[in-house]
């Protein structure tokens, strides 16, 4: 399943990553969920407020989970976190929550290395969990040149200063015009080596703002990678409404439609499956996996409303490990992988065309496997039989083929 997430997910536990391989990077993402956030004025961490009806870490946590190199994603928060069990259950599927948040940034940083053991040649991209809108392109270019760049320690997203810069007294008159040509505003990700940055927090935390002023700290280069200005950090009222914008229709519309399709042959020694269900009869479809036309359908119509491609691109008929596969436990990782993505199943809709055999007395067997899989109830899912009056093919009973419907909605837990 090439988008398909792997991974882990704790309700407080801490994980322990395993080590690199030799000859190989590993690649992991701590995000820094501890902090308060008061300037928000939420009367809760703004970590956990909605944008376009998501909380914020959930969209943070799934913009680093489409970067294929982020291999687990350490989440760090306040050890008496009332907040995050509510949203654990909907975390992409290789993060690891770690309850060691510390008062300041640098410490929960610190708490989350040693937490998550990494071991000391692991590269570590840290994040904010308010940067919800960080793009995996922007990622992807960090680790291309830092890890390209042998004379440096690690590096950061950037933004060059496009503003006229100046110096203030306490009384906020202007003291002087800073030159700007040299400087640049730091985001994150910010990518080091494990130990590097465990070396660059020993000690005392004190004027320490982000990890690379750590790192300068022990005097190692640090390497600026240029961002994009949409990298925002939510941080004052108002923030939330202009990443709502930066993330766009994705974010914005609560609904999506799928349509799916698929047909296969008719032959004999296959049993018949339709929608999960063996039913009695001379013949069976033909195919790669047990060929239910009904569920490759509704597979279809998931990723259709999700965009996630079509059922060949995650489960090549190429590939020898889906021969005979049951294609129920393939629409369950897909809508897995659906849900990962913050999307749920409102409806399904689906015809069955056939001449033979008579599909209505399995149909009640039918609804509650396809309902089953796709983990809503048998009241919003409708399946159909139609006969295809003699005509073609199918109505020649040398195959079978289904139509399919699916409503998503955006998650609101």
């Amino acid at each position: 399943m090439a988008d398909e997430i792997t991974a882990c997910k704790c309700s407080g536990q801490d994980t322990q990553a395993k080590p690199e391989a030799p000859g190989r990077f590993h690649i992991a993402a701590l995000v820094c969920a501890a902090g308060v956030g008061a300037r928000m004025g939420l009367g809760h961490p703004k970590q956990y407020m909605r944008i376009a009806g998501e909380p914020m870490l959930l969209l943070t946590l799934r913009a680093l989970a489409r970067v294929p190199r982020i291999e687990s994603i350490h989440v760090v928060v306040s050890p008496d976190d009332p907040y995050i069990d509510g949203i654990a259950d909907r975390f992409p599927r290789n993060v690891v929550l770690h309850r060691a948040g510390g008062a300041e940034r640098a410490e929960s940083v610190r708490n989350g290395l040693l937490a998550a053991n990494f071991d000391r040649e692991n590269w570590v991209l840290v994040h904010d969990a308010a940067r919800p809108c960080v793009k995996a392109s922007e990622i992807d270019r960090l680790l291309d040149q830092v890890l390209a760049d042998e004379s440096v320690a690690g590096g950061i997203l950037a933004l060059p200063m496009a503003d006229t810069v100046k110096r203030v007294d306490a009384r906020h008159r202007i003291v002087e015009t800073v030159p700007r040509k040299e400087l640049w505003r730091a985001a994150t990700p910010q990518l080091f080596r494990a130990g590097v940055l465990i070396e660059a927090l020993d000690g005392s935390l004190e004027g320490i703002t982000d990890e690379a002023s750590a790192v300068e700290r022990l005097g190692l280069p640090v390497k600026v990678v240029a961002g994009r200005a949409t990298n925002i950090k939510v941080t004052n009222p108002g923030d939330e409404r202009v990443a709502e914008l930066i993330l766009g229709e994705e974010h914005m519309v609560p609904f999506r439609v799928g349509q799916g399709y698929d047909s296969h042959r008719l032959v004999e020694g296959r049993p018949l499956i339709l929608g999960g269900v063996e039913i009695p009869f001379e013949k069976g479809l033909d195919g790669h996996s047990d060929a239910d036309v009904l569920l490759h359908a509704v597979t279809d119509a998931v990723l259709g409303a999700a965009a996630l491609g079509d059922i060949g691109q995650h489960f090549p008929p190429s590939d020898p490990k889906w021969k005979g596969a049951d294609s129920g436990k393939l629409l369950a990782a897909i809508v897995e992988l659906v849900h990962s993505r913050g999307w749920t199943v409102v409806n399904l809709d689906a015809t069955i065309v056939a001449e033979r055999p008579k599909i209505g007395p399995h149909m009640p067997a039918i609804r509650r496997s396809v309902a089953a899989l796709l983990g809503v109830g048998e009241d919003v899912v409708n399946v159909k039989a139609k006969t295809n009056e003699k005509m073609d093919d199918v109505g020649r009973e040398a195959g079978m083929m289904a139509h399919a419907v699916v409503l998503l909605a955006r998650s609101n837990g």
